[in-house]
């Protein structure tokens, strides 16, 4: 399957035209002294002036969570979802322009599933304006095309490149799931996912080219032991790539069949929290209650 590739200058007709024009000449010029591209003032799609850079543990906690489950705390928990938002180690995750964060506070980050799909935002000029840094998903699922979840390293490397050539900062959450499938390096018969995630080295290829990883711990986060072994393993891959990663565990309220406490919850959390420096928060509307509940077990969000 043909690889899918940014807008190549030779696809731009050598004919001279309106390229050459005074204007167009004016403009190009003041690019070359400006150091960038131009924008009209208000252009949707903006890329941001320099790239945002996060902090290390010394920094707080950090919190990603999707802009419709920070929602259901808000209706759920007001106050808390105000901390939340306060605070500019929560990342809020949306498809589209993200509504609750501001310039200052929690940061708004756009959310992919598919790196084609973000090629097509940005070759449209389409990405909201104000955003600072993109993430992508790609997991065993159709919302990541077949490519993608064949070569899913060489698309994280594409993802993480076309990001930070448009001022992005990348975050990236390659599902474990993705190793039954991918190619060349994929499970072996009798191996789990843990192992072939770990072996196939994608916890490293990931950090190396992000500024946060996210290490998708939620679908063994009942299994304490396992829990702690895939964590430490995985962050020892991933900062030996890039010390400066901040690393994320993945929970959630409904990990398998059956639904968890908030306090199994925080009994994962605390397996994994020598490891990484917050969470992704996982849930559903139904299980806003225990999300809460787990929050409120952290200590930066008492109350």
């Amino acid at each position: 399957m043909r690889r899918p590739k940014e807008l190549s200058l030779r696809s731009v007709s050598r004919r001279p035209g309106p390229l050459f024009s005074v204007p167009a000449m004016l403009l190009l010029l003041a690019m070359t002294l400006g150091g960038g591209p131009l924008r009209p003032p208000g252009w949707a799609g903006a890329a941001p002036a320099t790239m945002l850079r996060f902090s290390g543990p010394a920094h707080g906690f950090y919190l990603v969570i999707s802009e419709q489950h920070l929602r259901d705390i808000q209706a759920f928990a007001p106050k808390l979802a105000a901390q939340l938002l306060a605070r500019r180690t929560t990342i809020v995750l949306s498809a589209r322009s993200p509504a609750l964060t501001g310039t200052r506070g929690a940061l708004g980050t756009v959310f992919f599933t598919s790196y084609a799909d973000f090629i097509g935002r940005l070759r449209r000029h389409a990405m909201p304006a104000g955003v600072r840094a993109v993430a992508y998903d790609p997991e065993l699922w159709r919302a990541t095309p077949f490519a993608e979840r064949l070569f899913p390293a060489r698309y994280m490397a594409l993802f993480a490149a076309a990001a930070h050539r448009h001022g992005y900062a990348a975050i990236l959450m390659p599902g474990r799931d993705l190793l039954a499938a991918a190619s060349p390096c994929r499970q072996q018969p009798g191996e789990d996912l843990d192992a072939a995630f770990l072996r196939c080295g994608l916890a490293g290829a990931g950090a190396r080219l992000s500024q946060i990883f996210e290490i998708q711990t939620a679908p063994i986060e009942t299994r304490g032991a396992e829990l702690r072994s895939f964590a430490a393993a995985c962050a020892k891959q991933a900062r030996a790539a890039n010390p400066s990663v901040v690393l994320v565990a993945t929970l959630s309220t409904r990990p398998g069949p059956a639904w968890v406490s908030g306090w199994q919850l925080s009994q994962a959390a605390a397996a994994v929290r020598p490891y990484v420096q917050g969470f992704q928060l996982n849930m559903t509307r139904g299980t806003t209650r225990a999300a809460v509940a787990f929050l409120r077990t952290i200590p930066a969000f008492h109350g």
